[in-house]
């Protein structure tokens, strides 16, 4: 039986009985990770030797899989991605052992995130989370909040998130704002989106989202410098990766009231129970805990997905994507 690591049980939840069957099937034997937390390249590279697993399976951006594992782990053939973001892992040094990189972007993820983005930026500006706690408390407040509705909406990335989340501000009657300097411009204005500079867009929006990859350019895209600009008036919100935010930048930012709000389904390390942002306790951040795509839906795509891709390089085939 060929062998498979699986850095979280986080997917036995919903469809483990599909999964596997898939895996019998195809006689592949899984190995989780029973850490209840990310795994480091050394956990890995101790599970590789002792295991001569062939393919990883990839259930959190913050699993180490960086050069270490490529030159140690030397059965490997697949790095299977459960999502998109790739950040975690040594592209060059997969490349260089012959190990491949599959993701389930072809799932329509997408639309599900731009979903949660707008139930974000609604809770956040009529304070539903904040009042829904005191309630439950028997304390009866009545917190005035923001509208939404006819407001700037300035989008940082305007990929497929990014452009779900454009149309669905259309139904608000918001004016849409965007930076993204690989846009399609014709695209964008067929859309009624303006394409502006980042600082223009910071200025000018009632509502900012961040709908970018994570790498060398785009990592603290938004620093103390940036939140200056920004409306006091302005809510924040990130969806996509927690360090395209400089983190000491956005506490200090909620802490001095530089604007109004922020909410957050995305953190430096992950599971993020000791992250100062939740420890703050701050009244004006929504947090939640990376469920952009976790919908019954979406998780059974991509379950099914990122098994799939594994097995199908293990065994010679092409699987979804190649990096």
């Amino acid at each position: 039986m060929k062998k498979i690591l699986i850095t979280s049980e986080e997917i036995k939840k919903e469809n483990w009985r599909e999964i596997e069957r898939i895996l019998l099937e195809n006689k592949i034997t899984p190995i989780f990770n029973k850490l209840k937390r990310a795994m480091t390249a050394e956990e890995i590279c101790q599970v590789c030797a002792e295991h001569k697993i062939e393919g990883i399976v990839v259930y959190s951006s913050s699993d180490e899989i960086n050069n270490k594992v490529f030159e140690n782990c030397h059965d490997l053939k697949v790095i299977s991605r459960h999502g998109v973001g790739i950040e975690n892992i040594d592209v060059d040094a997969a490349e260089k052992n012959g190990v491949k990189i599959r993701t389930t972007n072809k799932v329509g993820y997408y639309e599900t995130v731009a979903d949660l983005t707008l139930g974000l930026m609604i809770n956040i500006a009529r304070n539903i989370t904040q009042v829904h706690q005191e309630l439950k408390k028997k304390n009866w407040i009545r917190p005035i909040g923001t509208d939404v509705w006819g407001k700037s909406l300035g989008i940082v990335g305007l990929g497929r998130i990014g452009m779900a989340v454009a149309e669905r501000a259309k139904g608000f009657k918001m004016k849409v704002l965007a930076y993204d300097p690989y846009v399609n411009q014709d695209l964008a204005q067929q859309q009624e989106i303006e394409l502006v500079p980042l600082t223009k867009l910071l200025q000018d929006s009632d509502f900012i989202s961040l709908h970018l990859p994570l790498n060398r350019e785009t990592k603290n895209i938004i620093s103390a410098e940036q939140f200056k600009l920004m409306k006091g008036t302005a809510y924040l919100i990130n969806v996509a990766r927690a360090d395209l935010v400089e983190q000491k930048a956005l506490l200090n930012a909620l802490k001095n009231e530089e604007i109004k709000g922020v909410a957050l389904d995305v953190f430096s390390v992950e599971p993020a129970l000791k992250d100062p942002l939740v420890e703050s306790n701050l009244p004006n951040l929504v947090l939640t805990s990376h469920i952009g795509s976790y919908t019954t839906e979406v998780l059974r795509q991509m379950d099914i997905s990122v098994i799939n891709n594994a097995i199908e390089i293990i065994k010679g085939c092409k699987g979804d994507r190649e990096k």
